[in-house]
């Protein structure tokens, strides 16, 4: 499972409002974050062949076949989806961080993709972070090694994802949730359940990031 967690987007968005899934899988928590969140369009990503038929089959507004998302929003506009000039109104990055070759590259994409202030990217992290990439029948470790400890306690991890990696990219958290995620097992164990640290992030307007820069004495 990829886990889920309720996403709307922010306060103040008028319609349309679009949802990037990235790394959508098979579309399942997908499609309950489009009805929960009362979304008019979705765009999902998913770097697998098998998934990417399984998404298209869903119908969704537009289905991107590949793990980069350089070229999502022209995708998007390709498939006629009324995208906000300032970018996505919800992104959901949902267990897929530490799966990833270049975390800290996708971290600062989906910031230029997301709308400043009122946009959210819902990011689900198993927390210790182990990170690992699948490389055929093989595992290797990402090209981006992030600063994070792979041991520990869940608080401390958290605490350093914050300090090392999701303010360093940006943005402002707006809410955090401690929830269990259910891992595939393997041959000793039918599944995993883990600790994910969900986080509810925005980009701050610009006008916020100025007066940061320059606060008044």
């Amino acid at each position: 499972a990829r886990g889920t967690a309720g996403v709307h987007a922010g306060g103040g968005s008028a319609p349309p409002r679009v949802l990037l899934d990235v790394g959508a899988g098979e579309g399942e928590v997908t499609e309950r974050l489009r009805d929960g969140g009362g979304f008019t369009a979705v765009v999902a990503t998913e770097a697998s062949p098998p998934m990417v038929r399984r998404l298209r089959a869903k119908n969704f507004d537009c289905v991107v076949g590949a793990a980069d998302v350089a070229g999502v929003v022209a995708a998007a506009a390709a498939s006629g989806v009324d995208l906000h000039p300032d970018g996505f109104d919800a992104i959901a990055l949902l267990n897929v961080l530490d799966r990833c070759d270049n975390p800290f590259t996708l971290l600062a994409q989906l910031r230029a993709m997301l709308r400043p202030g009122s946009g959210r990217l819902v990011l689900a992290v198993v927390v210790p972070f182990r990170p690992f990439v699948e490389d055929g029948k093989t595992h290797r470790p990402p090209r981006e090694r992030l600063p994070l400890p792979p041991n520990g306690s869940w608080e401390g991890g958290v605490n350093q994802l914050w300090e090392r990696v999701i303010k360093p990219s940006g943005f402002k958290v707006e809410r955090l949730a401690r929830v269990p995620y259910i891992s595939e097992g393997d041959q000793r164990h039918g599944a995993y359940i883990l600790d994910d640290a969900v986080f509810v992030l925005s980009v701050p307007p610009l006008e916020e990031r100025l007066a940061a820069l320059n606060p008044q004495p």
